[in-house]
Parts: C-alpha cells; structure tokens; sequence
C-alpha cells in the first residue's frame, strides 16, 4: 500500500557529505530523493539523485537496499554510485535519470490532452520487460538464485536515462527468499492500485506478480486510463476489482494487443504470463508486425516535446 504522510526530511544545510543539495524529487515513507551535484574521480561536476532516510527510522533502514543493489548490473535498471551515513543520515547516491518518471510523462500527456503514443508505450512495457527477466533470474557471486521480486512495479518506479533508456528503479520493498527480504507474509507492499490478486491476499509472490503491475501499465499506456483505479472507489472496492478484474477494452485496441492485455490481467496464476520473456516475446513480435520499435533518439525527441526538456 502507499506509505502514510510522515514528517518531511530536514536537510541540516545544502551542503549534505560531500554533495550540494538543488531540489526535492520525491518523497516516500522511508526515505526523500533530492537532486544533488557532487564532484567525481575526475573533477567532474555530476548530478546523482540523493535518497535520503527520514529520522527516526532503524540504522539499518536502507541496509537491504544497499545490498541488493550492489549486486545487480542491467542497462534496464536505476545504477547505485555510492551510499553512505552524512549529519548521521544514512544516504543511497543513484545515477539522476533527466527524462524523469513514466507517472510524470503520462500526468504530462493528460494535462496536454495528448493521446500516449502506442509505439512509446509497447516499446517502454518492453524495456521494463528486459529489466525485470534480469531482475528475476539474478544470483549470487556463486550463482545461488535470488528469487527476487521488486514488489512494487509502477509508472513513478519507470525511470528515463538522458540518452532515452529506460530503467526500473526503488528496490525499497522488494522482496528476497534467498536473502529473507520482504514484507512479510500478510502484508502487502507497494501502490495499491498495482497490485496483483496474490498480493492483496497477503499471499507468497513471484515474478507473475511483478508481470501483473507490467499489464496494468500495458493497459493505462494503451486503453488511456487505469483498468481498476475508478474516481470515488474506496480500497476494498480496487482489491475486489483486482481480483475478479472485469475488462473492458475499446474498439481501438486490436485482437493481437488485446489477447496479450487479457493473459497479462488474468487473476488465475496458471493462466497469466509466469516471466518476463513469456510476456515480452508476443509483444515484441506485436511491435515488429506493426512497426512499433522506437530508436533512442525518438524516444529522446518525444519526452523533449512532452515535458520540455533538453535531453
């Protein structure tokens, strides 16, 4: 579920360690990401997003995090530079991502009441889907398999780099059987509106509820609004929804988007997509069948005409 308000992070100055703090970027339960310039190995000046912890909070709050990001490397996932402990603070410095979050473009996309452009959607959905096969099949040094789940994939966890890549990010709540990391049994973590079935049942999770959340972005990215998140419905009214989803597809969407939208968000385990390549492979044949494969600079031009930015 979404973290409750909590008091916001007081940074003692600008100065924060060895990095100048600019601007807030976000905020969550734990923890506040600020845009931050430090000085690298060369003498460069470098612009990193600072994830800084809220007081209050256990030392170790962000020891998992650290840990887990430490051992993974993907072209599709959000890049760790450095974490530390500064004005007893402990930090996760992360590469900045200029092209911003996917809930930004879209909230941009409405705003100007611009359609999103299914080329764009299918190829960031199969870009999430090469993140998140690496993702699930990571292991140890000594190859001992992770059984990673991230627990919270959504468009504000959908990250795009300057050069037009797209990353997943906030591994905060992602959960572990090899290394005991996770919530808990009965406890859901991450947005609520991207919740699988199993996970509003407090149930065990795997990569097909990962997949799920994947669908539901499929879908707000193609239908134009979300599937189950309707104005005015309460919690109980978007888990019931989650699990017995009933799915309404306009006449836009053709057969083949359809029948892949239809698998993505089908509650039943055995019948759902159960990896990432089992989903991504018929939407990338989708994309080829209908010329729907961006380059990065496309992608590029596009969030510079939708937010403005010189990417």
């Amino acid at each position: 579920m979404e973290a409750p308000q909590t008091k916001a992070v007081e940074v003692p100055s600008r100065r924060f360690g060895k990095y100048l703090v600019r601007s807030r970027l976000g905020s969550g339960g734990m923890a506040e990401v600020f845009l931050a310039e430090a000085v690298d190995e060369h003498g460069d000046q470098v612009n990193v997003a600072l994830k800084l912890m809220r007081q209050g909070l256990p030392e170790d709050t962000f020891a998992d995090e650290v840990d887990l990001m430490g051992m993974l490397s993907h072209q599709n996932l959000v890049r760790m530079i450095e974490h530390g402990v500064a004005f007893g603070r402990r930090y996760i410095a992360l590469e900045f991502l200029i092209g911003g979050d996917l809930k930004e473009v879209m909230d941009a996309h409405r705003r100007q009441m611009r359609g999103f452009p299914l080329g764009m959607g299918v190829h960031i959905v199969i870009e999430v889907l090469k993140g998140l096969a690496y993702f699930h099949s990571a292991t140890t040094k000594s190859g001992t398999p992770l059984n990673l789940v991230h627990s919270d994939v959504n468009p504000a966890n959908i990250f795009f780099s300057g050069q037009g890549e797209v990353k997943i990010g906030d591994f905060g709540v992602a959960s572990s059987s090899a290394l005991n990391l996770g919530p808990g049994e009965g406890i859901a973590a991450g947005k609520l509106s991207y919740l699988s079935p199993e996970q509003t049942r407090g149930e065990p999770l795997g990569p097909a509820s990962d997949l799920w959340a994947v669908g539901v972005m499929l879908y707000e990215l193609v239908v134009g609004y979300h599937p189950f998140q309707k104005d005015g419905a309460s919690e109980e009214q978007i888990m019931a929804s989650i699990r017995a989803p009933k799915l309404a597809l306009p006449d836009y969407v053709d057969k083949p988007l359809a029948a892949i939208l239809t698998r993505a968000l089908t509650p039943e385990l055995k019948n759902r997509y159960r990896s990432a390549g089992d989903f991504a492979g018929p939407l990338f044949t989708y994309a080829l069948d209908h010329n729907l494969l961006p380059a990065n600079r496309d992608v590029q031009d596009w969030l510079e005409g939708v937010l403005g930015l010189l990417v």
